[in-house]
């Protein structure tokens, strides 16, 4: 009988040590794809992966700049050179030429924009995909905290082809 309480006594403790232990805060990874879809980085800080999301903020950020400054190169360019020259002659080389630089200065405009909606689209998938590592991870480390609980309670479980043990060994 008193084998029975104690083993109740340890069991009541055990639950309320286990009853303790705070819950990770798990994320939503639609949340985390939303705020992404929104602002760039966003769902990256939601997930708490601080440095991929200040990546992909500097990532958009400097695409969007680079796109703003080849955009001003390239009508720079293309109004107060080619447009004097195509007036004179369209086909003169000097024409030909300066359309050329201008041609230049819109691709690499084009590059950035591209680039930044591939930023943008990365850091949308990154943080879906993030999401559900991080609360992968903090299902583990619950486990884990779990699995060290028991083991200082000193449960031991073992399986033979023949049998299945549960023993229970803790000085009192």
């Amino acid at each position: 009988m008193k084998c029975l309480i104690a083993i109740l006594c340890l069991f009541c403790v055990t639950q309320i040590g286990f009853a303790q232990v705070d819950e990770p805060r798990l994320v939503s990874p639609i949340a985390a794809l939303a705020r992404s879809a929104v602002l760039p980085g966003w769902g990256q800080f939601y997930i708490h992966s601080y440095r991929r999301g200040g990546i992909v903020v500097v990532g958009t950020g400097a695409s969007l700049v680079g796109a703003l400054l080849a955009n001003q190169a390239f009508q720079d360019v293309y109004n107060n050179q080619y447009v004097k020259a195509a007036r004179v002659n369209p086909n003169s080389e000097e024409a030909i030429f300066q359309f050329n630089r201008a041609n230049q200065r819109f691709k690499l405009r084009q590059f950035f924009l591209y680039a930044a909606v591939g930023v943008w689209v990365y850091s949308i998938i990154d943080s879906y995909v993030g999401a559900n590592f991080y609360n992968a991870t903090a299902k583990a480390d619950l486990l884990i905290d779990d699995a060290k609980q028991i083991e200082k309670l000193g449960v031991k479980v073992g399986i033979a082809p023949t049998q299945f043990y549960l023993s229970l060994t803790k000085a009192f």
